[in-house]
């Protein structure tokens, strides 16, 4: 058989040994057209696809530059990351270092690292990121091993667990929102690194551990430990520095308020956590997940010590706000009052000793079926929104009064509001204006309208000093007498007949007694003879009442409104020689750094001469000694010196009592927030039982109260009051043999007007002797 030669034609492209081939079929293969057609297909294809791939690669960068652009515009700036402005509590402090309260949107208080307890940084370091001070910001081998692990979890159907470093976190919770995406996820990433790069890991965990929430309205861990534990940051222990790290992880499932149980459960997981880490020994951790849980909780709804008080200090402090561009919810000022809690205690225990005593009392004796009672009744049925909204659906008003009289219930709530005594109490320093002690009612939640400072009420006899300073001030001596009898007043609208509040009457009576027994026919009288009532007002006003007052005759029995607050702050002018000294809650405000931004120096003017104001001293304190104030001394045991005067409005409506020491003052009010409703007898409704019990059970446990310094001091009587022996019987000079005399004490203008009315004695000049031979004198109206 033939061999026949089965060699291809040359083709580079399939052949494996091409080189087998002459050079010249390699050239005439090279040169053909279609080769070369084929050859400059595949360069355009190859250009295209270099020139695609080249600018997939160029878009992907200039994606990347875009995204990076984009997300940075809403990462925070450098100045941001250096000064960030979490919300910050304001707190308000007592004169005596105790926290009152706080104003906040969130409950946050920033302190420094070292007033945070160690256990605290160990426990978080350990739970939430062991490998803190090794990474800078991000920790890569904890990354994949999350990264890995979370492919089962979810392959499971299970919630992928975070690998977040405590930077990222602390970028989440101040930069970001807590939204799951990747967009999110690389922000945070971005901001960490810039936070790294900014602050030293102490100032990192700072920032963390003073912003992070804790739960129960907690924002930072110094307002968590007060919260949970009533304690500072810096004394929490391990078990509690473990139990707080453990509310970080979902502050609702682990609070240890409302789920004890896997609060514990979780905290014991931190314990061990920080037994893993080397924080504490096998044999301490063994020792810690065996204790309870032990809480001191004081929800940050918790109204505070006197919290009429700090309300009164927030309006003030927000109405300086404008003025001195700062947010008391959010910039972390601290503010310093005057108030002074051991005072506030003694007061809140004496109003809590006396006023269900005194509610009892008006229980025992109101009745609602009495005819006045039934009157009222229907007054305040009718004047209540479900009365009004039957009326409106067209049921008739004997029907609505039927059917809400039914609702034994809604009816009893009604009237019990109705008939509930309220209070007023408010204690002053005399010398600084600065306000000690403070309550607005019963029950600040419920009742937060206060009635030291928002109520006016009509004083009654309270008020009658104001008149009494006008005489004494034109030189009429205490000793001046006028009649105690009836008296008939015309007004435009009706005879006006004012009577004593004993229905009593008689002879001729000294101002000092008409003072001491609250004589209402005598002060009429030395008003309409001499202290109108527009001088009545002066004094009144240079004394610190600022309420618009109506200047008429019954303005000298009280008859014009004025709150407590003022009523108390005038009588302060009697204890600080004349000089009174507005009132002042504040004394300070601070802002977040220290920096004073606000503060108060006491207001002081004299408002009455020393003498004419020692010699109504005088007059006040014989209330205490042996007039309508006695039971102070008598009942409640108060020895010390003390000023002071009762006060019943008519129909006993209010109660007052007004008392000054040499150190303090204080007023209290008792009443019904309805001025309709009155206390139906003077056994248990006047001032004397109402309210100076109060006064005199507060005044006692201050001065008992060794920790407050109040020593027994007297008023100090000025060189220019002079004093004379005055006889009981005759109201004339008399000289100590005589065994019903008194001191009698006169300023250098009443003692001249005494001497002006009894001619031809020198006994009662100035410069006389106090033993005197006795002189005679018609009597009568308006003579001695």
């Amino acid at each position: 058989m033939e061999h026949q030669d089965t060699q291809k034609p040359f083709s580079p492209e399939s052949s494996s040994d091409a080189l087998t081939y002459s050079s010249k079929e390699r050239e005439a293969y090279f040169n053909n057209p279609e080769y070369r057609r084929r050859v400059a297909r595949r360069r355009r294809f190859l250009d295209r696809l270099f020139y695609v791939i080249l600018g997939l690669l160029a878009a992907a960068c200039l994606g990347g530059v875009i995204t990076l652009i984009v997300l940075s515009r809403n990462l925070p700036s450098l100045e941001q990351l250096e000064n960030p402005k979490p919300q910050i509590a304001t707190e308000v402090y007592s004169a005596d270092g105790v926290l009152l309260t706080k104003f906040f949107n969130q409950n946050r208080t920033i302190v420094p690292l070292d007033s945070i307890s160690k256990h605290v940084i160990n426990a978080l370091i350990a739970t939430e990121d062991v490998g803190f001070y090794d990474h800078w910001g991000l920790d890569m081998p904890r990354l994949m091993r999350a990264m890995v692990e979370n492919v089962g979890l979810v392959l499971r159907g299970r919630r992928a667990r975070g690998a977040s470093t405590i930077t990222q976190q602390l970028a989440r919770n101040l930069w970001l929102t807590p939204e799951r995406s990747l967009w999110r996820k690389i922000q945070e990433l971005l901001i960490s690194i810039q936070i790294e790069r900014t602050y030293t890991k102490d100032e990192i965990l700072s920032l963390y551990l003073n912003t992070v929430y804790f739960g129960e309205g907690a924002y930072g861990v110094e307002a968590a430990a007060w919260t949970y534990f009533g304690k500072p940051a810096s004394q929490l222990t391990v078990p509690e520095s473990a139990l707080l790290v453990a509310t970080l992880k979902e502050p609702a499932r682990y609070n240890p308020v409302k789920h004890p149980k896997d609060a514990l459960a979780r905290r014991n997981l931190v314990i061990s956590l920080m037994e893993r880490a080397r924080f504490i020994t096998a044999q301490e951790a063994e020792q810690y997940r065996n204790t309870k849980i032990v809480l001191n909780y004081t929800p940050v709804t918790d109204i505070g010590i006197a919290p009429y008080f700090t309300e009164y200090v927030r309006r003030q402090v927000q109405a300086e706000a404008e003025k001195h561009k700062f947010d008391i919810y959010r910039d972390g000022l601290v503010i310093y009052t005057t108030l002074d809690t051991r005072v506030q205690a003694h007061a809140e225990a004496a109003v809590q000793r006396h006023l269900p005593w005194l509610q009892s009392e008006f229980d025992k004796n109101w009745r609602w079926d009495s005819r006045r009672g039934d009157s009222l009744r229907t007054v305040f049925i009718k004047e209540t929104d479900r009365y009004k909204e039957l009326i409106s659906k067209g049921v008739s008003e004997k029907e609505a009064l039927r059917q809400l009289r039914n609702d034994k219930g809604w009816l009893d709530t009604l009237l019990r509001e109705k008939s509930l005594v309220q209070v007023a109490f408010v204690a002053i320093e005399p010398s600084t204006g600065h306000i000690k002690a403070w309550i607005g009612g019963r029950d600040f939640l419920k009742y937060k309208f206060d009635r030291v400072w928002q109520a006016k009420r009509q004083p009654g006899s309270t008020f009658k000093p104001f008149v009494y300073t006008g005489a004494i001030d034109q030189g009429i001596p205490p000793n001046y007498r006028i009649l105690n009898q009836p008296i008939a007043i015309k007004t435009p609208q009706k005879m006006w007949m004012p009577e004593n509040s004993e229905k009593d009457v008689g002879g001729l009576v000294t101002l000092r007694d008409a003072m001491a027994n609250s004589l209402n026919l005598v002060t009429i009288r030395l008003a309409q003879a001499h202290v109108p009532p527009s001088k009545i007002a002066y004094y009144a006003r240079r004394m610190g009442i600022e309420t618009p007052l109506e200047e008429n005759l019954a303005l000298a029995l009280g008859a014009s409104v004025v709150t407590p607050l003022e009523l108390t702050s005038a009588y302060s002018t009697f204890a600080n020689n004349g000089v009174h000294v507005d009132p002042i809650s504040i004394l300070r405000i601070e802002d977040r750094f220290g920096n004073v931004i606000l503060s108060n120096k006491p207001k002081k003017r004299e408002a009455l001469n020393p003498a004419t104001n020692y010699v109504m001293l005088t007059m006040l304190k014989g209330v205490m000694d042996r007039g309508t104030g006695a039971a102070a001394r008598s009942k409640y045991n108060f020895r010390y010196e003390a000023a002071g005067k009762t006060g019943t409005t008519q129909e006993q409506a209010d109660a007052w009592f007004m008392g000054v020491t040499p150190q303090l003052a204080a007023g209290v009010w008792t009443g019904f927030d309805d001025h309709r409703m009155k206390f139906t007898s003077m056994s248990y409704g006047q001032g004397s039982r109402a309210a100076l019990p109060i006064w005199a059970m507060f005044m006692k446990a201050c001065y008992d109260d060794k920790s407050l310094k109040y020593e027994p001091q007297y008023f100090v009587r000025p060189s220019n009051v002079y004093t004379r022996l005055i006889s009981l019987d005759t109201n004339q000079p008399t000289d100590a043999s005589s065994p019903r005399a008194y001191v009698e004490f006169f300023t250098e203008a009443c003692l001249r007007r005494y001497a002006s009315l009894m001619p031809g004695s020198d006994s009662v000049r100035i410069n006389a002797p106090i033993a005197l031979p006795t002189s005679t004198k018609k009597r009568g109206e308006g003579e001695y």
